[in-house]
């Protein structure tokens, strides 16, 4: 069972970096999460954190460029698992 059946009708948006193939930065997701972006939700469980509410959406992406912010570290995170730097 997915961790998001309760939360599907609310549209969410993935401001973390685009995963080729995967998910791309702002995607818009109603109705659930994609099977492939599931898949990389359940190896690296804090980009549910890169997931946000649209109601939130402008004062997120604004702290993904905050230094020092938990979404700043998130992306930064996030970007290090795309590149292969991530220990």
């Amino acid at each position: 069972m997915s961790r998001y059946s309760e939360k599907d009708a609310a549209a969410r948006v993935y401001l973390g970096p685009s995963f080729y193939g995967i998910i791309q930065k702002g995607t818009v997701m109603t109705g659930g999460i994609p099977p492939k972006m599931q898949t990389l939700l359940e190896k690296h469980p804090f980009l549910n954190g890169l997931l946000v509410p649209l109601e939130e959406l402008a004062g997120k992406r604004n702290e993904i460029h905050k230094t020092g912010t938990e979404m700043n570290m998130l992306y930064e995170k996030a970007r290090q698992i795309k590149e292969g730097k991530h220990v």
